[in-house]
């Protein structure tokens, strides 16, 4: 029993000493290593190199070099270990691989058009003792196809759905799909990839749902590859969306001021897809007047009256629908229109005083004043006047002066002659009325609106108003012509006078000389030319004064 124990510590002495000389041979081990790894990585004749990443079809540049050299070679080597070059010797013919640079301490090669067969590791060797080598990995990248959009062959109409499928295949990694709807991108579902068998690259789907809307008629669906080994952008297919759906439609008129007795027309447009053919015109509670012709999408009228007002329906139809709009037309009187026109073209307030008061309108028996009448509807101020009406005066219309200024006013061809820059100013110019009938009871004017916002003056039972101290606006524009004529003729007759005048006082003078001398004692003109010749003493003793 007790050699039995014995053995058995004699034994498991014996295995612990064997797992102690193992756990130190293996701590050794790796000291070795790492001590073999410290010297590895300060060798100066380990070689370096560095990965590299081409698309098919691009250029790789491989660079190997060392920091010193004991005269030894470098060399490059393919994925399959075939020497390409070694030194400055090309060691496999392959066109494609060239020589970039080779030295002591450096070796280059480039490979041209590179194809994915040249993806894996390249080998570059330096022939030192021991052999030492590094390892350059070259990535080769599928560049992906042009994307191509399935899935739309017909116009879909308006609220349907649209299935839209995108695929691009060649890429190596996978690329990825987005969608667009123009600038905007829009989510599809994920990317499906399936790999290649007859080489290492991959397809890649994906697919779109829409639900379209009138708005995404003509909108462009753009499916765009995002891949490593090309730029943004440069692999997109664009697809049109082509939606039905029907007209929304629209009136428009030839003017927005229909006159009464012009020839007018409405027109019907309608907006759609495919654009409306049919187009159908109705008068609400009415029938079309008599002569109002229908010509496709327009109604015109030949001659507008007062009887063609009213709402005038337009329905189009494109076949996918119908759409309807109304439109009111309300035909302007023509005086009417022209005083739109004219209160339309009127300068600011600034070219009117503003200090006149407001108008009113006042009567002597009632004591009753009508509040004055503005346009809300126009900010352009007009001069306005007082007007009083006494109860011993006949009814009279409104004054001239509450109505705006006229840029046509009455002339004469006289005055039109003579002063041919005059501008009369319609408040200057009185109006003449008709006269009517005197009344034994005074009208009572009221103020009705018009058109814009101007207003006029009307008499109440029937009673016609008229001005007898109003005068003709051609006599009293001729009046003032004619007399202003009169006075200058009148002022150049008196200029005339006065020059004559001045004229004939400075010449008028007395001539004293002595031919007469002595003939104031004689009885006659014998004697006293006689008594005058002993006065003559010669020529040179005459003289002569002028005063």
């Amino acid at each position: 029993m007790s050699g039995m124990r014995a053995r058995q510590s004699m034994t498991f002495s014996a295995f612990q000493r064997a797992a102690l000389r193992a756990l130190a041979a293996l701590t050794m081990l790796l000291a070795t290593s790492v001590r073999s790894n410290f010297v590895f990585d300060d060798d100066p004749f380990q070689p370096v190199t560095q990965d590299e990443t081409v698309a098919v079809g691009g250029v790789v540049t491989l660079t190997c070099s060392v920091k010193e050299n004991d005269n030894s070679s470098l060399q490059w080597s393919n994925t399959a270990q075939q020497t390409l070059y070694f030194g400055e010797k090309r060691a496999l013919r392959d066109n494609r691989i060239q020589l970039v640079k080779s030295t002591g301490t450096e070796l280059i090669i480039s490979i041209s058009d590179v194809q994915l067969s040249d993806d894996g590791e390249y080998t570059c060797s330096i022939f030192t003792m021991p052999v030492r080598t590094a390892r350059a990995t070259v990535t080769v990248l599928g560049v992906p196809g042009k994307p191509v959009i399935t899935g739309f062959d017909d116009p879909v109409e308006e609220g349907g759905k649209v299935s839209l499928t995108c695929t691009s295949s060649g890429s190596k990694p996978p690329a990825k799909l987005h969608w667009y709807r123009d600038q905007e991108e829009i989510q599809g579902r994920p990317d499906v990839v399936e790999s290649n068998t007859d080489e290492p690259t991959y397809t890649v789907t994906s697919e779109l749902t829409l639900t379209v809307t009138r708005d995404d008629n003509n909108a462009l669906i753009a499916c765009a590859v995002d891949h490593p080994s090309i730029a943004n952008g440069d692999k997109r297919t664009e697809q049109p969306l082509s939606v039905l759906f029907s007209p929304s439609v629209s009136i428009q008129p030839e003017s927005d001021l229909p006159r009464e007795g012009e020839k007018f027309f409405l027109q019907c447009v309608g907006n759609g897809n495919p654009e409306p053919t049919a187009f159908v015109w109705r008068r609400k509670d009415a029938e079309l007047p008599p002569l109002a012709k229908v010509d496709g999408a327009f109604l015109r009228f030949e001659s507008l009256n007062k009887s063609d007002n009213g709402v005038y329906e337009c329905e189009a139809d494109n076949g996918i629908g119908m759409g309807d709009i109304t439109h009111t037309l309300l035909v302007q009187d023509q005086e009417d229109s022209d005083l739109f026109i004219l209160t339309s073209s009127l300068p600011s307030s600034s070219a009117f005083p503003t200090d006149s008061p407001e108008p009113s309108v006042s009567t002597s028996t009632e004591d009753e004043t009508i509040p004055p009448f503005s346009s809300s509807s126009s900010s352009t101020t007009f001069p306005t006047s007082t007007l009083t009406i006494s109860s011993t005066l006949p009814p009279f219309t409104s004054a001239p002066s509450t109505l705006p200024p006229s840029p046509e006013v009455p002339t004469t061809p006289l005055s039109n002659a003579l002063f041919p820059d005059l501008t009369l100013l319609p408040s200057s110019v009185p109006t003449r009325t008709p006269p009517s009938s005197p009344s034994s009871s005074p009208a009572t004017p009221s103020s009705v609106p018009r058109l814009n916002g101007v207003h006029t003056f009307t008499e109440e039972a029937g009673v016609k108003a008229a001005d007898p101290t109003a005068m003709s606006t051609s006599s009293g524009v001729d009046h003032a012509v004619i007399g202003g004529v009169v006075a200058v003729i009148v002022f150049i007759m008196l200029c005339l006078l006065i020059v004559l005048g001045r004229y004939l006082i400075r010449h008028k003078g007395t001539y004293l000389t002595h031919e007469a001398k002595g003939s104031d004692d004689a009885p006659d003109a014998d004697t006293a030319i006689i008594n005058a010749e002993g006065g003559h003493s010669g020529v040179d003793d005459k003289k002569e004064y002028f005063i």
